[in-house]
C-alpha cells in the first residue's frame, strides 16, 4: 500500500495534503453551526434546512461554469487555489456571526469558494490516473478528508469537553479555524502544479458532448440526494435522541474516522467489482444508517454515524471515478461542473424539504422516507449496473 501511494503523481499526493489541512478547517465548525443556530440564534429546522441547502445551491451555481472555463483555457491550478482561498478566508467569520442571516453568508460563501475549486480539481486528479485505479485513488483523496475531518471534530469536542458548550466557546472554534486554513493555502500555492492538456476551445457547452452514461449515473446521484439529506439533519436528529450537545462532535468525529478508514477499501474493491456495484450498496448504506438511528435501540445513534461514515466513504469519490474514467481530458473539468451542480440543486431542494416535513411532522416520518427511498435507490442501481461496463 506504501509503495502504491508513493507513486503516484505529486498532484494526487499534494492535493491529499491539502485536503487534509482544509477539512480540518471546515469540520471544526460544520457539526456545530447547526447546534449554534438552533440553540443560540433560535433557528427553526425549516431555516437550517433552507440555509444548508442554500449553501449546496451557491454550490450548483458556480461549480459548472468553473469546469467549462477551466477546460476552455487549459489551466487547473489558479482556479483551484482561489476557491480554496476563499473557503478558508470566510469560515472563521462565523465567529463574528449575531443572526442566521450571517450565518447563511458564511456557509454561502464557503461552498462559493466549493464550487469554484471542486470541478478543476477533481480534473486534476483524473487527469493525473490511470483508469484501472481510479476508484483507488479518489478513495485516497476521500480518506484524507476524512482524516482531516477526524482531527478537526475532535479538536472541537476536546474544546468543547475542556471548556463548556458556552456561545463563547463555540465561537473560539469557529475563530481557530484559520490555522489549518492557511496551511492548506500554503501546500496549494507551492507545491501543486499544473498538468498541460488540449483545452477545449468550446464557447459554449453543448449536452451532447458527453455522453449518455455520464448523465444516467449524475441522475442517479442526484435522485438519491433527493431522497437523503447531509449532516446536519444527521446532528440534528442526534441531539433529538437526547444526545448530550458536548459528546456530538465526538460522534461526528466516528464519522469522520470511518470515512478516512473505508475510503481506500471501497475504492479497491470498486476498481475489482465493479464501481456502480460498490455505489449501489453505498447507497444501502445510508438508507441503514437513517433506518438505526430512526429507532430506539440502545447505542442507536453511535451505530448509525458509523454506518453513515462508512457511506460517505464511497458516494462522491466512486460516482467521480467512474466519470473519470468515461471522460476525455478535456472535457474532465466540464462534466465534474455538470455532476456537481446538479447534485448541489438537488440537494437544495432535499435540505429545505426536509426540514418543512420535521417541523410539520416530525423526524419519525423523515427518516422514514429516506430509509424507504435509499433501499429502493440501491436495488435499481445495482439492476442497472452493467449499463456502465
Amino acid at each position: 500500500m506504501k509503495s502504491k501511494i508513493l507513486s503516484l503523481d505529486r498532484n494526487i499526493l499534494t492535493l491529499g495534503a491539502n485536503s487534509f489541512f482544509t477539512d480540518f478547517s471546515t469540520e471544526m465548525i460544520l457539526p456545530l453551526l447547526p447546534i449554534f443556530m438552533d440553540r443560540f440564534l433560535h433557528a427553526s429546522k425549516s431555516e437550517i434546512g433552507f440555509i444548508e441547502g442554500l449553501a449546496e445551491f451557491g454550490v450548483a451555481m458556480l461549480i459548472g461554469l468553473s469546469g467549462f472555463y477551466s477546460d476552455k483555457i487549459g489551466k487547473r491550478k489558479s482556479i483551484t487555489v482561489f476557491g480554496y482561498g476563499l473557503s478558508n478566508l470566510i469560515k472563521p467569520l462565523a465567529f463574528l456571526a449575531s443572526s442566521t442571516t450571517m450565518i447563511a453568508m458564511v456557509r454561502v460563501g464557503d461552498r462559493i469558494g466549493k464550487g469554484i475549486r471542486s470541478a478543476p480539481r477533481d480534473a486534476l486528479i483524473s487527469q493525473s490516473t490511470p483508469k484501472n485505479i481510479s476508484g483507488f485513488v479518489f478513495g485516497l483523496h476521500k480518506m484524507m478528508d476524512g482524516a482531516g475531518a477526524l482531527a478537526g471534530s475532535l479538536f472541537a469536542f476536546l474544546v468543547l469537553w475542556y471548556l463548556g458548550s458556552s456561545e463563547e466557546t463555540f465561537r473560539m472554534i469557529f475563530l481557530f479555524s484559520v490555522v489549518p486554513g492557511l496551511i492548506s493555502m500554503a501546500i496549494l500555492i507551492f507545491l501543486l502544479f499544473d498538468k498541460p492538456f488540449v483545452p477545449s476551445g468550446e464557447k459554449l457547452f453543448r449536452p451532447s458532448q458527453l455522453p449518455f452514461e455520464f448523465y444516467l449515473i449524475v441522475l442517479f446521484q442526484g435522485l438519491f440526494s433527493l431522497v437523503a439529506m447531509n449532516y446536519s439533519f444527521m446532528i440534528l436528529k442526534a441531539e433529538d435522541n437526547a444526545m448530550p450537545l458536548a459528546i456530538i462532535p465526538l460522534a461526528y468525529a466516528l464519522y469522520n474516522l470511518c470515512i478516512s478508514f473505508f475510503a481506500i477499501p471501497i475504492g479497491n474493491l470498486a476498481d475489482k467489482v465493479g464501481k456502480p456495484a460498490m455505489l449501489s450498496a453505498i447507497y444501502l448504506a445510508f438508507g441503514l444508517s437513517a433506518f438505526f438511528i430512526n429507532t430506539e435501540i440502545e447505542y442507536a445513534s453511535w451505530i448509525a454515524f458509523a454506518i453513515y461514515g462508512f457511506f460517505g466513504g464511497g458516494f462522491n469519490s466512486l460516482a467521480k471515478a467512474i466519470i473519470s474514467d468515461m471522460i476525455p481530458v478535456n472535457l474532465k473539468a466540464t462534466a465534474y461542473g455538470v455532476y456537481y451542480s446538479f447534485i448541489g440543486i438537488c440537494t437544495f431542494l432535499s435540505l429545505y424539504c426536509a426540514g418543512v416535513i420535521w417541523d410539520k411532522f416530525g423526524s419519525q416520518l423523515l427518516f422514514d422516507i429516506v430509509t424507504f427511498g435509499s433501499v429502493c435507490l440501491a436495488l435499481l442501481l445495482f439492476l442497472n449496473r452493467k449499463r456502465w461496463q
